[in-house]
């Protein structure tokens, strides 16, 4: 009988930009974090890489605890995907956005065993061994660490940039905003498949009541 390991964490921040791709070079935001945000921020904490197993954590919903707030962003982007002319003349090129302001999400995850069939006969043998279970061991990590507020590198809502003001434990007081309902036409749902870029989309998504699930989002493959 498989076991589910349940992990969750709070992420709040001024700015936030999850950019939907057929916005092309004026991004705008989803109003939530996409699959691959979410399981980032989970990442930024713990992660477990093994060389006969490994476990990862899968986000299952997402929280919106703050009305949703679009702005315009504006700011001059100086890396290397300018042309080359302004690459030669040195001249930054002037992005705009609509990003999100006054965030709050509560995010929600499983943590999973990726194996083969044979791996998880193999998981079976160690737990009656008392071998190392890894999942378990990732469900702790994570827990314990984002108490002490350590992370593995620095999370993000989106952009590099926009770091959160609160990344921790759930707080007593934050509540999903039950106002908050909307469809979104096409949701990116993952970015690859077996290790290559392959993105996907989900049609028609749902916030109900201030709450997402990321359901038939699961990737085949991490």
């Amino acid at each position: 009988m498989s076991r589910n390991f349940e992990v969750q964490l709070e992420v709040a921040g001024p700015f936030a930009m999850f950019a939907r791709p057929d916005t092309g070079s004026t991004p705008v935001s989803y109003p939530v974090p996409t699959w691959s945000a979410a399981k980032g921020m989970f990442d930024a904490v713990a992660r477990l890489h093994y060389s006969n197993d490994s476990a990862w954590i899968h986000p299952t919903r997402v929280e919106i605890c703050r009305p949703i707030r679009y702005e315009r962003y504006v700011t001059n982007y100086g890396g290397p995907l300018r042309k080359q002319d302004q690459i030669r003349k040195d001249n930054n090129y002037q992005l705009h956005a609509t990003i999100l302001v006054d965030v709050c999400y509560r995010l929600y995850g499983e943590v999973k065993s990726k194996q083969s069939t044979r791996g998880r006969g193999m998981e079976r043998k160690k737990r009656r061994t008392g071998k190392r279970d890894v999942q378990h061991e990732l469900c702790d990590l994570l827990m314990t660490r984002l108490t002490r507020g350590q992370t593995f590198y620095t999370p993000c809502l989106g952009w590099k940039e926009f770091v959160p003001s609160y990344f921790g434990p759930f707080r007593p007081k934050t509540k999903p905003d039950v106002n908050t309902n909307e469809v979104i036409p096409s949701l990116l749902a993952s970015m690859w498949r077996h290790h290559r870029l392959t993105p996907r989309f989900e049609q028609d998504w749902n916030i109900v009541n201030g709450v997402m699930s990321y359901n038939r989002q699961v990737p085949p493959e991490v």
